[in-house]
This record gives structure tokens, C-alpha cells and sequence, in this order.
């Protein structure tokens, strides 16, 4: 969790959470996952009277209240915490030199009660560290506000990591998780630290699928919410859970003659994104469901920056005729080439789920 701090006002302890990230790593099978929770998610925290904001949890009670929120919320166990303040991200990404990030939009804001300036064009760039902490705390300039934020933050995190096995970084990680330690505040000992990061250095990030709790924005009593689809959510915890068991019963394969190994232990061949346009509950679980049965894994689901798409989009990066073949699958489609432009991460696929969807 990031800590939402006023140098010289706000201490640690009495901060709400800026960013709530669950990350569940799987040593066996060198997989895992992340998921994003919004900060305004509206739940029950304990000793209030009315449910509030998740991100509250950690100003009214600390480390304790912020994880036993996350796992009453999610009926998930929560084996660690990793309590993170801006200075140990700034200070990790001036040791590697910087990270490279394509930014899609102008940003600008200022906040002079945190000391807070973002200034960014459109471009290919390499952030320092000051720079990274503001591309990633930029949230008034997207579209779906806090869901545009995680979206940009998850592409941060996935150039962050690629950055940091790269063959220029890697043989350095010991000095950065020295620099990290002193900035983080955890319930793991150094030794379990790198023990992690020693298992993260085999997992390449494909492996490694980004989701954000599913729900939609409401205002209550004047205070703009997000309100968590429990059902979905529990859904998507299920899917992210089995790929993990999956992995581990996939090892025993390894070993194998290769006319035995089926299929379905294959890397997925495609990063396949699908995001809902049209704001049709469950739609982009129907559309991964279509994709699965023709062997199109999909690799990350969300809401689009709006529900205004009358018209289902597929864009593609290179291969227009996997596009192609998925507006066939699907039956509807306009196909247009460029996926940077709709997503940070380059995808091979972006779908865009409109109106016209039926199946």
C-alpha cells in the first residue's frame, strides 16, 4: 500500500492509503497476480458506524484496520503487508536510471497543499524518479478518474519490472532492495524480502495478469463512491486463483515427453485486453468466455473510460488478421489498427465492447 502523506502535516501512521494493490506471488509455479482496489471503494470498516472509503481504514486504524479491511472485503487471507512511502520509489527509480514510459495525453495539475506539480506532453520518455511518482499519482485528467489512474499505474509497474530484470539492472537488485528497505515499513524480515525478489526475478510480468476490482462510481449523500460488484469480484478472484493452482499442477508436466503435454499448458501465444463500453454487466466475462472456447485467452478485462460505444472496436497492433478472426468469433467489430493509442501497454488486441454485442 502507498501512503497518501503531507510532508510536514500527515505522518504514516495517520495517513489514508493513496494505493491499495493485493499481489499474490505463487513460487512454485513462478506466477501470481495483482489486483488493483479504487481508493473510494465503499466498505465496512470496523468500529464505524457507517460504511466509508477503503483508503480510511488505514487513517483510522493504521496497518492493522487497512489489512483486516482488505481481507473482511475480499474473504481473502493477506499473509504480508509492504507499507510503502513516495520516497522509496523515487529514490529505486533514480538508482536504475529512470523508466521508460509512453505518455498518451497531456497532464497537467497542481496541488500546492502537497507540494504536488505535474506537467507532462505526449511522448516516449524516460521518468526519474520525481517524475515517476507524479505520472503515477496523476489521476484529475483521465476520463474515468481513479480507474484511468490504476490503468497507468499497473503500465508503470509492468515497464518498472521490465526495467529491473533487464540485463543492465538485474545484477544490481541487491543495491536496490537496500535502498527500498529503508523506505518501506513491513512485517517481513530483510531475508524474506529477498527471498521474494528472487522469485519475482524468475516470473517474467506476462505471467503475471493486472486487474482492478470491478464496479461503478456512485454518489451518496453528496460523496462520490465506487461500489464494488461482489460477485464479479469474487469471480475474478476465483479466475486469478485457479490460474495459480493451474501453474502448480502444470509443473508436473515438465518432465514429460512432449507428445503428452496438451495444449492448455501453453503460454498464451496473445495479450488479448477487452474492455466494457457499454456499461452491460458481465459483458467482457462473455466475450473472454467466446475467446476461451477458440483457444484466445484473455489477459486483462476492465471498464472503458466511458459506456458510450454504440459500436464494438477491435484494434490491433500488428496482426490484423487475428483481429480479424476475433471479429468473426464475436460476430461484431469495427477494426482499426493501433492499440498504444487505447492502451499504455500495447496489447496485440484491444477490445472494446459496445452496444451492438448480442451474443
Amino acid at each position: 500500500m502507498g501512503i497518501d502523506t503531507i510532508e510536514g502535516k500527515t505522518d504514516a501512521d495517520n495517513a489514508r492509503t493513496d494505493t491499495m494493490i493485493i499481489c499474490s506471488i505463487d513460487p512454485v509455479g513462478k506466477t501470481g497476480y495483482i489486483l488493483s482496489i479504487p481508493r473510494d471503494s465503499r466498505v465496512k470498516v470496523d468500529g464505524r458506524k457507517h460504511k466509508t472509503k477503503i483508503n480510511h481504514a488505514h487513517k483510522y486504524g493504521g496497518i492493522e484496520l487497512a489489512v483486516s479491511t482488505v481481507k473482511n472485503t475480499f474473504h481473502i487471507p493477506i499473509h504480508h503487508y509492504i507499507r510503502v512511502n513516495y520516497d522509496a520509489l523515487i529514490k529505486t527509480v533514480d538508482d536504475m536510471g529512470g523508466v521508460e514510459i509512453n505518455i498518451l495525453q497531456n497532464m497537467d495539475y497542481d496541488d500546492n497543499a502537497s507540494n504536488l506539480h505535474i506537467h507532462f506532453k505526449p511522448g516516449i520518455q524516460t521518468l526519474n524518479g520525481q517524475q515517476s511518482m507524479e505520472f503515477i499519482r496523476y489521476r484529475h485528467g483521465y476520463a474515468n478518474k481513479d480507474l484511468g489512474r490504476i490503468e497507468a499505474q499497473q503500465y508503470f509497474l509492468d515497464s518498472f519490472l521490465r526495467k529491473l530484470l533487464s540485463a543492465q539492472s538485474i545484477t544490481k537488485i541487491p543495491k536496490y532492495l537496500e535502498t527500498l528497505y529503508q523506505y518501506v515499513d513491513t512485517d517481513m524480515s530483510k531475508k524474506e524480502i529477498i527471498s521474494l525478489a528472487a522469485t519475482i526475478i524468475k516470473i517474467n510480468p506476462n505471467d503475471i495478469p493486472k486487474k482492478t476490482v470491478p464496479g461503478n462510481a456512485k454518489t451518496i449523500n453528496g460523496i462520490s463512491y465506487y461500489i464494488i460488484d461482489e460477485e464479479e469480484t469474487q469471480n475474478i478472484l476465483e479466475y486469478l486463483n485457479k490460474g495459480i493452482y493451474e501453474k502448480q499442477e502444470d509443473i508436473t508436466t515438465e518432465n514429460a515427453p512432449i507428445e503428452e503435454l496438451s495444449s492448455e499448458s501453453k503460454k498464451p501465444e496473445y495479450s488479448i485486453f477487452v474492455y466494457n463500453g457499454c456499461g452491460t454487466p458481465k459483458i467482457t466475462r462473455r466475450v473472454s468466455d467466446l475467446l476461451k472456447i477458440e483457444e484466445l485467452p484473455i489477459s486483462y478485462s476492465g471498464n472503458a473510460s466511458n459506456f458510450d460505444y454504440e459500436k464494438t472496436k477491435i484494434y490491433y497492433k500488428d496482426n490484423e488478421r487475428l483481429a480479424k478472426k476475433i471479429s468473426g468469433i464475436i460476430e461484431v467489430g469495427e477494426i482499426k489498427q493501433g492499440t498504444g493509442a487505447i492502451d499504455y501497454r500495447e496489447p496485440d488486441i484491444v477490445i472494446i465492447v459496445g452496444k451492438d454485442f448480442k451474443k
